[in-house]
């Protein structure tokens, strides 16, 4: 059994209409009764009792009905819940710090950079200034902090 299956299922309970249901799941009706017809082979029996201008659930299709709405609504969460954690993954900073930079000053700073982004892992880099000007050119730290008394201040 397919997902695409369930929905389509589900869709033609709600519509008891496979024209209604088909253009509802943005599928052709026949792409949409063959779905269904091996979902009913895959169970073993007719889901649904087709009349002409009627359609409505055998006693199978309403026996498996609460099932695969259960099922289509638990693929939803989760598929909620990993779009959300996906975009709400941690963000990474890496920051080099010269390592001559008075501690002091930098306990506040981190402590208002965790307040205002607390999504965000704070990864240090110490070193030197020479080295820390080579983890910025070369994009292993976004941010530095650090001092090069033998050029002008920027």
């Amino acid at each position: 059994m397919e997902m695409h299956q369930v929905r389509y299922f589900l869709a033609v309970c709600e519509r008891l209409s496979f024209t209604q249901a088909a253009r509802r799941c943005h599928v052709t009706q026949p792409s949409l009764t063959r779905a269904i017809q091996l979902l009913e082979t895959e169970f073993g029996g007719q889901l649904f009792h087709r009349e002409r201008s009627r359609i409505h659930l055998t006693e199978l299709g309403r026996l498996v009905q609460p099932y695969l709405q259960d099922a289509w609504d638990k693929t939803q969460v989760a598929k909620r819940q990993a779009k959300d954690y996906t975009s709400k993954a941690p963000m990474r900073l890496n920051l080099a710090i010269m390592c001559t930079i008075a501690p002091a000053l930098l306990i506040e700073l981190f402590a208002r950079f965790r307040r205002a982004r607390p999504d965000t892992k704070l990864e240090l880099i110490d070193g030197t200034a020479q080295s820390i000007e080579q983890q910025l050119i070369s994009s292993k730290a976004e941010v530095a902090i650090y001092c090069r008394p033998d050029r002008a201040a920027d």
